[in-house]
């Protein structure tokens, strides 16, 4: 059913447009803003070499902490990836200009459904959720910085 809702993402025309996080404070129900900006704040990029930036968000994924996370397909200016584990998926729009990476909430199935949803930014979901997303984030960091 996911891989069936990422075609169906694929096949739709959406601009990538990452830019700087703003936490509505206004709302509920919400996880605590530490945890939103550790998965969901803009990285900015040092290369306006697009092709480059690819190329770390990548390497990034393939080299987080615990488990890779697997390639599920692109547009321009995103990398969709996957993570799954014991039977629960996660998908992340990774969206990605010559100023800044961010990674959105794209698609979930299991322990991973995104309790509250705006413009790619999950508000709320569990513990969980977040420690994945922040691994991930902080290895395509690494990986940037390096360009």
């Amino acid at each position: 059913m996911l891989s069936v809702c990422t075609a169906l993402v694929l096949a739709t025309p959406a601009a990538a447009a990452p830019s700087p996080l703003i936490i509505d404070k206004n709302v509920r129900p919400k996880s605590s803003n530490g945890r939103i900006n550790a998965v969901h704040k803009e990285i900015p990029t040092m290369s306006a070499d697009l092709n480059k930036v690819r190329y770390g968000i990548l390497e990034g994924m393939l080299e987080t902490k615990g488990f890779s996370w697997v390639y599920d397909g692109e547009g321009e200016g995103y990398i969709l990836a996957r993570f799954d584990y014991r039977g629960d998926t996660n998908v992340m729009r990774i969206e990605y200009n010559e100023n800044y990476v961010q990674l959105k909430y794209q698609d979930a199935l299991g322990d991973y459904v995104c309790e509250k949803l705006i413009e790619g930014i999950c508000y709320k979901n569990g513990r969980g959720y977040y420690n994945y997303i922040k691994n991930l984030r902080k290895s395509i960091a690494h990986k940037i910085e390096r360009l």
